[in-house]
């Protein structure tokens, strides 16, 4: 076992390239002290702590901050090859990969189908899409689909000669497929094969959980992101894999970014990076010809939402988002009520009535229903919805729900009553709608 093996069996929680990229800091950076080496690499100080004393024999034993290499250390290293590991994950295409890469398009030549909401990356552009998955540690001796793949990067891969296990390019598009089917025939690239696969269609069974890593670049709308995500953590193996999700808009309507973070936020997955304007196309003006990066992972939460209709996902389509009345949504979480309160049935009722006189809520009718060891709920009908309250004595908390179909009164200010009303400062509170 070599030394980079070594100090990886006592370091998991850190990539092959990144303890290179530290160790390529110790080898010729002088003057190196903590505070350097975390700016550098954005590692946190206990992280960083913890790999220094895993490379104690590599280190001079100094008093303060400063990073010494001994002389082990130094004669160690000098037998390593070691690279800068690129900590910000911005990239510069190797010249010499992107002008292999552009004669290998130039000879087999596809036409973009507006249809399918294709749009050529640049060269350059499907370079950096290969180069930030090396960056994350994502492609040797990984497993790779991808979903669409029209930038041909599945053949950057096998220019690259990086040794990935399988990729699997799943398209609608047969003619593309065919492509880079000639493509890894006459390059003798291997491991990339094609599927046929139309996303609204479900995901053979064969296929399900068979990815360390999913790259797509899926049609700029929200249903089109959702249904190619839910597709997504269909074909990877459990959590702590990546997704490569691209999606691009204007800047004029950053509301699309936020339904976009809504989605991701309801299906568990944790946006680990993300780098604007990171991948630049051949037309798509509307959206400045750019797309962003977002770097995904899986958590033991990750799954997917369902999909009432996804037979409309390009943005050719120009359909309608579809409406549903007003509703104004309200979550409250409040903790550390004292046990007088919480024990009071009319106390509990004196204040919830006082809290919507505050906030102009008008109670139409009130029930309480008591549960084994002391809990309560208190349903409240309201004028134009309802006030939900549930307790846990035991635990001193109460939960608040409620839902109005016009905007709440003084809505700003809701956490603030119930400060005041239940006599404690912890109050959670969360807009749903």
């Amino acid at each position: 076992m070599n030394l980079l093996d070594n100090i990886k069996r006592v370091n998991p929680s850190l990539k092959n390239e990144e303890i290179s990229g530290i160790l390529y800091f110790l080898k010729n950076i002088k003057d190196l002290d903590n505070n350097k080496l975390i700016r550098l690499t954005g590692l946190p100080k206990e992280e960083l702590r913890r790999f220094k004393l895993s490379i104690s024999s590599l280190l001079k034993p100094m008093d303060g901050d400063k990073i010494v290499l001994s002389e082990e250390g130094i004669k160690s290293l000098s037998e390593v090859e070691l690279f800068p590991y690129n900590w910000s994950l911005i990239s510069y295409p190797n010249k010499d990969l992107v002008a292999k890469f552009s004669a290998l398009r130039e000879k087999y030549g596809l036409v973009a189908k507006r249809e399918y909401d294709q749009w050529f990356a640049t060269e350059e552009s499907s370079i950096n899409k290969y180069q930030i998955i090396v960056n994350k540690g994502c492609l040797e001796d990984k497993r790779v689909a991808l979903l669409g793949d029209d930038d041909l990067v599945s053949t950057v891969f096998g220019l690259s000669k990086i040794d990935f296990t399988k990729t699997t390019v799943f398209d609608v598009d047969a003619s593309l497929l065919n492509v880079i089917d000639t493509i890894s025939k006459d390059n003798a690239f291997k491991n990339i094969e094609t599927s046929i696969y139309d996303a609204k269609k479900e995901l053979s069974t064969k296929y399900f959980g068979q990815y360390d890593v999913v790259v797509t670049d899926p049609p700029y709308t929200t249903s089109g992101v959702t249904l190619f995500l839910n597709r997504a953590i269909e074909l990877l193996n459990g959590s702590d894999k990546y997704i490569f999700l691209y999606f691009g808009n204007s800047f004029k309507s950053p509301e699309k970014f936020l339904k976009i973070q809504e989605v991701l936020n309801k299906m568990g997955l944790v946006i680990e990076d993300k780098i604007d304007k990171f991948s630049r196309y051949y037309g798509a003006e509307s959206i400045g010809s750019a797309s962003s990066v977002y770097i995904l992972k899986t958590t033991p939460f990750t799954h997917t939402l369902d999909i009432y209709d996804f037979s409309n996902i390009y943005t050719m389509d120009k359909v309608a988002e579809e409406k549903f009345p007003y509703v104004d949504h309200v979550v409250l979480k409040i903790n550390k009520v004292s046990n007088s309160i919480m024990s009071s049935k009319s106390t509990l009722h004196s204040i919830l009535n006082k809290f919507c006189m505050e906030h102009k809520l008008k109670v139409v009718d009130t029930k309480i229903t008591d549960f084994k060891g002391g809990g309560m709920t208190l349903t409240f009908i309201l004028s134009n919805s309802n006030l939900v309250v549930h307790t846990w004595p035991e635990h001193n908390a109460l939960h608040i729900d409620l839902i109005t179909c016009k905007p709440i009164f003084k809505k700003d200010t809701l956490h603030v009553t119930m400060r005041k009303l239940f006599n404690t400062n912890y109050v959670e509170m969360k807009n749903i709608e």
